[in-house]
């Protein structure tokens, strides 16, 4: 009894020792220095940036859409293959940058060039079942942009950045047949909000489309309901090639059936939808769980720059094509053949003067900006930062076509901006 006592004392400190566990980091290293200020993150400038590109590039095309030069206007069939082209160069370019550097890392110097011609020659050998995927956005992206011009000639700035928020309603409903999700509740209200919203800005578009092309000279060739009609077909466009591109970018995962079930799981079905429940099929093609299963990056999936230049390409096929069936190009065909088209090709550039190639740069670098959002922001902040471009859209407008907006227009646009940032703020 005496010894297994003096074990019993002989142990006690441990518990102790435990209790207490080991000093903390201020006991060691003392009080920390004062951390200096930090700069303006990333994601602040992502965001400015963002709210400025979105309210320049409406602004900046209906401006070169409705001003009266002395010269012809510009083809927006032409500037949407520029646009591409800008794209595919800096896409290319970042690309090679890219490669170089992981090039370095290695230990091995190679050329900026040579892995230029590395990525094109990877890009026509070894990627063509690819680009073949994206045909189908690519050739939606480049209709709806020229959409987009089409209704920037025919509706005011803040009209448009009002109407075009449509495009969360058709991303939605594409989202849900292709992936069969669920929206909760409050996405369901927003977008509800968002349609009550765009149908009264569009009961005083027609004055206010009216009296900016009064203002501008141009009363004649404004047709709202032809403006309309283009944003709501752009919009589907977007909403179509958005979930497209998801499905080929992503892949249902094969983790929806429980563990426990020996059997394999069933295999997803078409168009990548959410997989059933093994053991509990009633019939329904819809999923059990008001969550859709997770998407994840297919196995081996290409950068970023590698995917933007993926969608390139076939984009600059499909914009080409409407260069050559725009009205100089194939006019001049039908009169004096491949000679007076080719001719007639190289002019379409010529009323290209400093407000179109912002036009043209702009809308060439808010693709990149969004991807720059996406790194360092969230859903929630580009909501807002959607709706702040509203706001500079609707006041910019004031300013430059001395743009008026009634009740009607300023209640609307207020139910689009709150339901955008409904949107956004529920993470479904």
């Amino acid at each position: 009894m005496r010894r297994r006592a003096q074990q019993q004392g002989t142990h006690s400190p441990t518990p102790i020792l435990t209790e207490r566990g080991p000093p903390t980091a201020h006991a060691v290293q003392g009080p920390q220095p004062t951390p200096p200020p930090e700069r303006i993150s990333k994601r602040t400038i992502a965001l400015v940036l963002l709210c400025l590109q979105n309210a320049s590039v409406s602004l900046l095309t209906r401006l070169s859409r409705t001003s009266s030069g002395p010269g012809p206007l510009y083809q927006p069939a032409v500037a949407v293959f520029t646009a591409e082209l800008v794209k595919a160069a800096v896409s290319l370019s970042m690309l090679a940058r890219q490669r170089q550097r992981q090039a370095e890392g290695k230990g091995r110097r190679t050329g900026y060039l040579a892995h230029a011609r590395t990525a094109v020659r990877d890009l026509a050998v070894n990627q063509k079942t690819e680009m073949l995927k994206l045909a189908v956005p690519a050739a939606l992206y480049a209709l709806q942009n020229t959409l987009l011009y089409t209704a920037l000639s025919n509706l005011d700035a803040a009209t448009y950045q009002t109407t075009y928020q449509l495009k969360l309603l058709t991303t939605a409903l594409f989202s849900i047949l292709f992936f069969r999700r669920s929206l909760s509740p409050l996405r369901w209200m927003s977008l509800l909000l968002l349609t009550i919203g765009v149908g009264i800005v569009q009961l005083e578009s027609n004055d206010m489309s009216a009296s900016t092309a009064r203002l501008s000279g141009d009363a004649a060739a404004q047709d709202p309901r032809k403006g309309f009609a283009a944003i709501l077909a752009a919009c589907v466009s977007s909403g179509l090639a958005g979930a497209w591109f998801e499905w080929v970018l992503k892949s249902p995962t094969a983790a929806a059936a429980p563990s426990s079930i020996p059997s394999a799981p069933p295999p997803p079905p078409a168009h990548g939808a959410a997989p059933v429940a093994a053991g509990k099929d009633d019939g329904s093609a819809l999923p059990l769980s008001p969550k859709s299963p997770p998407l994840q990056l297919r196995a081996n999936s290409p950068t970023l720059w590698a995917r933007n230049l993926q969608l390139s390409i076939p984009s600059l096929a499909f914009s080409f094509c409407g260069v050559l069936l725009c009205a100089p190009v194939s006019d001049a065909y039908a009169k004096g053949g491949v000679h007076a088209a080719a001719t007639a090709l190289g002019r379409t550039w010529e009323p290209f003067d400093a407000l179109v190639w912002g036009v043209v740069l702009n809308q060439a670098l808010g693709g990149l900006l969004v991807a720059m959002v996406v790194r360092f922001a969230d859903s929630v902040a580009k909501g807002f930062a959607t709706s702040i471009a509203i706001v500079l859209s609707t006041l910019a407008s004031a300013l430059l076509f001395g743009l008026v907006p009634g009740r009607l227009f300023l209640v609307g646009a207020g139910l689009v901006t709150s339901s955008t940032v409904l949107y956004s703020l529920d993470k479904d």
